[in-house]
């Protein structure tokens, strides 16, 4: 490993999380937001619930 300021690497780490978040998020866009909707369903659920 070459030599490197630790301000470069911490510059390289954040950019690879920054790349892997961005990729994981395209990803997984679809699961995200069926999991939202069946979220939505439970809070709906919950807050019928509450009122009765």
């Amino acid at each position: 490993m070459p030599q490197m300021a630790p301000s470069l690497w911490l510059l390289i780490y954040f950019f690879m999380c920054f790349m892997i978040l961005l990729f994981m998020n395209k990803l997984f866009f679809i699961k995200k937001t069926v999991h939202k909707l069946e979220e939505n369903k439970k809070l709906k659920v919950s807050k019928n619930f509450t009122w009765q």
